[in-house]
């Protein structure tokens, strides 16, 4: 199942043989470029002249990241919740997430013993072929710090001479006692969405806010109940989960409780049901549930 990224490591040399050059990642090395025989350029004027040919060159050979609007942006309000599989590899290290029907929509690598996502949309063929990830999801070192990024398309759509990183959401864990047993539970940070899904705010350091200015939607847990009887955590998934799990809980909005906008339970091993509704994005929901594999 590791042979996809095989395909990717080729692809990257090939790239790279071509302008005698390192090919990096347009997000952890944002300000290193490909250059011909391993110069840089002496202008800015330079490298952005530079960077629109590999963008071009990458389009032409089908590398490009791809598209990420349709992965950030949410569902309206009124829309029913969108009910998708989270498949996990036997070696935990890749998961892939599709709809119900089975249509692949992104493809996540974990590194880093866990402490990082590299997440891909899929291409429609059996693996996708970007040379570098459309997103990361990493977290500090204990794994209780979460941050999930993206190139921001804002900027790029802006003509952005210089083109920030934007932040989709900022997720923090912790373990909170409830009767006799412990439970996981994840405060989740993203920014304001507008009725219609569309995001009211974008936290990037050059074209937008930040996380810590106005703007900000909060979700949090909804914690399960202890039953005596049992000896367990329970919680009412609503018939969506069939497997008990560390793994499995619901997420409310801070301002809203009572409605489950996000639903992650185990139903076979390896396998994993996601439902997501307003405010949170497909793309911000898949993070929530990588981020809770180490649970």
């Amino acid at each position: 199942e590791l042979s996809w990224y095989r395909q990717l490591a080729a692809a990257a040399v090939s790239v790279g043989n071509k302008v005698g050059s390192k090919v990096t990642s347009p997000i952890k090395d944002l300000g290193k470029r490909v250059h011909p025989e391993g110069k840089k350029p002496h202008s800015e004027a330079d490298t952005r002249e530079w960077r629109a040919f590999e963008l071009a060159d990458a389009m032409e050979q089908g590398l490009a990241p791809g598209l990420t609007t349709s992965f950030i942006e949410a569902l309206s309000e009124e829309a029913e919740d969108r009910r998708l599989i989270v498949q996990r590899a036997p070696d935990r290290q890749s998961f892939i997430l599709t709809e119900d029907e089975g249509k692949e929509l992104m493809i996540a690598k974990a590194s880093c013993e866990g402490k990082r996502f590299e997440l891909f949309i899929a291409s429609g063929d059996d693996r996708p072929k970007a040379l570098g990830p459309a997103f990361i999801l990493e977290s500090n070192e204990h794994k209780d710090n979460w941050k999930l990024r993206s190139r921001c398309e804002v900027c790029e759509s802006r003509g952005k001479r210089q083109c920030g990183v934007r932040e989709l959401a900022s997720m923090t864990q912790y373990m909170e006692m409830v009767g006799e047993g412990s439970a996981f539970c994840m405060d989740v940070a993203i920014p304001e969405v507008c009725p219609d899904g569309s995001s009211c705010a974008v936290w990037c350091d050059v074209c937008g806010s930040t996380a810590s200015s106005k703007g900000v939607t909060e979700l949090t847990v909804r914690r399960p109940r202890w039953n005596a009887r049992q000896k367990s955590l329970t919680l009412d998934f609503r018939g969506r989960c069939s497997m008990a799990s560390a793994k499995n809980f619901q997420m409310e909005v801070v301002e809203k409780p009572g409605k489950v906008n996000f639903l992650f339970g185990k139903v076979r091993e390896n396998k994993f049901v996601l439902d997501l509704l307003h405010p949170l994005g497909t793309v911000q929901a898949f993070a929530a549930a990588l981020s809770s594999m180490h649970w």
